[in-house]
């Protein structure tokens, strides 16, 4: 009884992460980025329920760039400062 309960509060867990994280923010952050990129053409439509994985990953990229940009930011100018 204990294992299912576990294994439900688990699946729980993952459905709610999957939900928020991916589903939610990654997908609006890579659509926000994409359309800044392509200058409002791609993603509409049809295209971003059929590419939504992709969307997201693109979201998870911005992030880790972001992160990369602002520790390579923070090593060379942290240390002088």
């Amino acid at each position: 009884m204990h294992d299912e309960v576990a294994k439900g509060f688990v699946a729980v867990a993952r459905f709610i992460a999957y939900q928020i994280i991916w589903s939610l923010v990654l997908f609006n952050i890579g659509r926000a980025s994409l359309l800044l990129v392509t200058l409002g053409q791609h993603p509409r439509g049809a295209d971003c329920r059929r590419h939504s994985d992709r969307i997201s990953l693109v979201g998870m990229l911005v992030l880790v760039l972001a992160w990369l940009v602002i520790a390579f930011y923070n090593n060379a100018v942290g240390i002088h400062a």
